[in-house]
């Protein structure tokens, strides 16, 4: 039995490192603006602020993004939907690239 090994070649290396770090980048652009958003908001009681924080803060990946499509949000609709769409679909692209790439 043949085994061959092969070097990866820097299109794997740079979609490897780019679907590593693009997680932490999404994460520290929807946490920042989902809590500017959540402190600006003076109708929620404080137990819907205590959970909406610590949904941010403790689930990392994905707190900031639920927080912004949720009802709860103010800012612009628009907005709120491409920063999270947009940023998901991106994190799925280059996982789905980064997957292929190393067929």
């Amino acid at each position: 039995m043949e085994t061959s090994i092969t070097s990866a070649g820097a299109w794997t290396y740079f979609l490897g490192s780019y679907a590593y770090y693009l997680p932490f980048v999404l994460t520290s652009v929807w946490a920042p603006i989902a809590l500017f958003d959540l402190s600006q908001k003076r109708d929620l009681t404080p137990g819907k602020s205590y959970f909406w924080s610590f949904l941010i803060l403790l689930v990392p990946m994905f707190g900031g993004g639920i927080y912004l499509i949720s009802k709860e949000a103010t800012m612009d609709k628009k907005f709120r939907y491409i920063a999270v769409g947009g940023g998901f679909g991106v994190l799925l692209l280059v996982w789905f690239l980064s997957i292929l790439s190393q067929v």
